[in-house]
């Protein structure tokens, strides 16, 4: 009885590590306030790599939320408008469809990206850089 125990604890304690492991958290970002995203973002190009897509693409953000958009990667321009949402997420809207990230810079090195998300483990959607 005894043996049975123990060993059933010692899987159950040999398995946390790995779970854990599995969901790490992302503990170098640093998430931008709307007046951060404002003294970074506004009235700089800035250029989106695009993690999943590999499309690359230029953004100049204006004072006035204006947002022209120029994809690199192949043919295509848009032009729409940008606000905050109360999250302190960024939106664009562009023809019918908006799309909100949330800016952040990473603690290491200071790159910008971006992820769908606040959470710990999002996925980065893009990585900028200053045109």
């Amino acid at each position: 009885m005894f043996t049975r125990y123990a060993i059933r604890t010692l899987l159950c304690v040999a398995a946390v590590p790995a779970i854990s492991e599995e969901h790490a958290p992302i503990h170098d970002r640093v998430f931008l306030s709307k007046a951060e995203i404002e003294t970074t973002l506004i009235g700089k190009p800035i250029v989106s790599s695009n993690l999943s897509t590999g499309m690359v693409s230029r953004w100049q953000f204006y004072s006035d939320g204006r947002v022209d958009f120029a994809n690199r990667s192949g043919p295509g321009k848009a032009s729409g408008k940008w606000f905050f949402n109360p999250d302190g997420s960024m939106c664009v809207t562009m023809i019918t469809r908006t799309g909100c990230r949330y800016w952040f810079r990473n603690e290491k090195d200071g790159a910008l990206a971006n992820a769908d998300t606040r959470e710990p483990n999002a996925p980065t959607v893009a990585e900028i850089r200053f045109e």
